[in-house]
């Protein structure tokens, strides 16, 4: 009997580890230096102690990385990476970073509430106001990152599957949406937009350094295999393009002018994070041009092979050694950022609009709906424009399968129907209207989602679920529109109008529930395509044509019926909400419902034509009569 002797570290995993612990403690000094130079003589800082002044930017800066880990990590492994040992390494990782999340986020509300409260950590009275300030917004929000990041953690120890993986991912997103709601309130007019463009900047920076920091750990045939490295540089040039329009509005509206570039430290912290976003964009494009000078070398036959092949090598390790300057400034970065999130905006102090329409909306009452006056009202939201980008920008990936040219005209045609209806007239007078906030939600189902859900390939899965059986499909288009209607006669309508959070989730699934019935009806009318090594008793055809008129009408008859409900009652949705904004004209808060309820009709009826038009004409001429 033999005994194993317990595995030694290497001596290279040991130097990388020490480096990335001295790494940390630099990123960590200079966070502190740059936090207390933003924060300048803030009293209420200096009134939180020391221990919570200088630890909050390092727990900002800790949660921030660990989360970036975990989502760029569970990003890899479930979409990029098909080799099993590879993926179990990289989760491996994630779940250590999830649980390091865990701790920072945790550390991060114990001095978000001496800094809120102005009790120092070691004072005896810490802690006796918790229960007051967890039921802040800013409480809720940090208890619900802590909560997140540990189902994150949960989840994360449970597999090594590309299910999992994904299934992190999506938590890992929350983890950053909460933290996102932290943010400042930028203004008070533009308050959605610094938390919205907050939400992509942590997107982003999580699946761009998280993504090259675990594909570091790999061994040099999972780090350099041509497919994973192609899929991740395609996606940084994603993340870079998001983080900077979304870091230069950000900025811009947390400042009170062209000024505080001089004035204010916080201001010139964030132009330090835009020089190094330029720089490392300049690196980024150094390594794609060393991934195709690598990678055509390893592919080429040519006779002076070994030449060739030391030049790929040469050319790869160009690629790593970039990389991990990539990471370093990426980290810098972050080190600002957790400065710049530890200290007050120029803007912060900003007077809320005055009038009732200005309490409720942090926005100013719009003027009198009048043609000219309905064109020119703009409000650009970052979430649906970002949306639109990064659906246009995966449908032309590289490594994209073939479409049609019906599909991505479906697709661009849906991407610009989100932002048209998310940030044009709609979403300016959504605040205030009934008619126009239920017109926005119907046009982002029947107009974004449709289309989105035309172009999309229909999941194996889902086609497997529905099986062709009519009330499936039925079940399936109707799902989104019922949960629609449930938000808007219940409560939550309410909470969809003041929290920016809700509202974002109102609109998302307002789009997935066209998507939903544009897959349901196209199951019902298309043949599932599999291969043609699949015997023929395992296909699932196509409905028939009376069970894909069914599906059609589920949906439209529930708008039906919506329509002529708001038409007929007397009772306001969100009373004190529609019923309290001040409005000077169409002061009628019920008569505006009811033509919430033409406009129903109007567009269910305008659907049903041209989805009418449409089955008629994709049938086969000799069937027309």
């Amino acid at each position: 009997m033999t005994t194993t002797l317990p595995s030694r570290p290497r001596p290279a995993t040991m130097l990388l580890l020490l480096g990335a612990l001295a790494v940390l403690a630099v990123l960590a000094v200079i966070a502190v230096l740059a936090a207390d130079a933003a924060g300048g003589d803030n009293l209420v800082l200096l009134d939180a102690g020391a221990l919570a002044r200088h630890g909050a930017p390092i727990a900002s800066m800790l949660a921030d990385l660990a989360g970036a880990l975990t989502l760029g990590g569970a990003v890899v492994g479930g979409w990029l990476l098909r080799d099993p040992a590879d993926r179990s390494r990289v989760l491996l990782a994630v779940a250590v970073a999830a649980g390091a999340t865990t701790l920072m986020r945790g550390t991060s509300l114990a001095f978000s509430y001496a800094v809120a409260t102005g009790q120092p950590v070691s004072s005896p009275r810490f802690g006796s106001d918790l229960p007051v300030f967890l039921g802040t917004e800013l409480g809720v929000w940090l208890l619900t990152g802590v909560v997140l990041a540990a189902a994150t953690t949960t989840v994360a120890v449970l597999g090594t599957s590309v299910v999992l993986a994904r299934i992190v991912a999506v938590l890992a997103s929350t983890v950053a949406f909460a933290a996102a709601m932290t943010g400042h309130a930028a203004g008070d007019e533009t308050h959605e937009v610094g938390t919205s463009t907050m939400l992509i900047h942590l997107l982003a920076v999580g699946i761009w350094l998280g993504g090259l920091a675990v594909l570091q750990l790999l061994p040099a045939r999972g780090r350099d295999h041509a497919p994973v490295i192609r899929g991740y540089s395609h996606l940084a040039l994603i993340c870079w393009i998001a983080l900077a329009l979304s870091g230069v509005w950000a900025l811009s509206v947390r400042m009170n002018g062209p000024g505080d570039i001089l004035t204010s430290a916080y201001v010139q912290l964030g132009l330090a994070k835009a020089v190094l976003l330029l720089v490392l964009g300049a690196l980024g494009a150094l390594q794609r041009r060393q991934i195709e000078v690598g990678f055509a070398a390893s592919a080429s036959r040519e006779p002076a092979a070994r030449e060739l092949a030391a030049a790929g090598e040469q050319a790869r390790s160009t690629y790593r050694r970039l990389a991990i300057l990539e990471l370093a400034l990426m980290g810098l970065a972050v080190a600002l950022a957790a400065a710049m999130s530890s200290s007050p905006p120029p803007a912060e102090a900003g007077t809320p609009p005055g009038g009732p329409a200005g309490v409720l909306t942090g926005y100013p009452l719009p003027a009198a709906p009048k043609p000219l006056t309905v064109l020119a009202a703009w409000r650009p939201d970052p979430f649906g424009m970002a949306l639109a980008c990064v659906l246009v920008l995966l449908w032309w990936r590289p490594s994209a399968p073939p479409r049609s040219r019906s599909q991505s005209l479906a697709l661009v045609l849906g991407a610009a129907a989100t932002v048209l209806i998310t940030s044009g007239p709609l979403n300016v007078y959504g605040k205030v209207l009934i008619s126009a906030h239920v017109l926005q939600h119907l046009l982002l189902v029947v107009c974004a989602g449709v289309l989105l859900g035309a172009a999309m390939t229909i999941p194996s899965w889902l086609r497997a679920v529905v099986g062709g059986r009519w009330w499936a499909g039925a079940l399936l288009a109707a799902v989104g529109p019922l949960l629609l209607i449930t938000v808007y006669v219940s409560p939550l309508l309410r909470l969809a109008l003041d929290g920016h959070a809700a509202h974002l989730a109102l609109q998302m699934l307002a789009v997935a529930a066209g998507a939903l019935a544009a897959l349901a009806g196209r199951m019902m009318a298309e043949p599932a395509s599999e291969p043609a090594s699949e015997p023929a008793s395992s296909r699932v055809a196509a409905g028939p044509r009376w069970a894909l008129a069914v599906v059609i009408s589920v949906p439209l008859l529930l708008g039906v019926a919506a329509g002529i409900t708001l038409l007929l009652t007397d009772s306001l949705m969100a009373s004190s909400w529609f019923g309290a904004t001040g409005r000077t004209w169409w002061a009628d808060a019920l008569a505006d419902q009811r033509r919430a309820g033409i406009a129903v009709l109007a567009v269910v009826l305008a659907t049903a034509v041209a989805v009418g038009a449409l089955v008629f004409a994709r049938r086969p001429r000799a069937q027309r009569g």
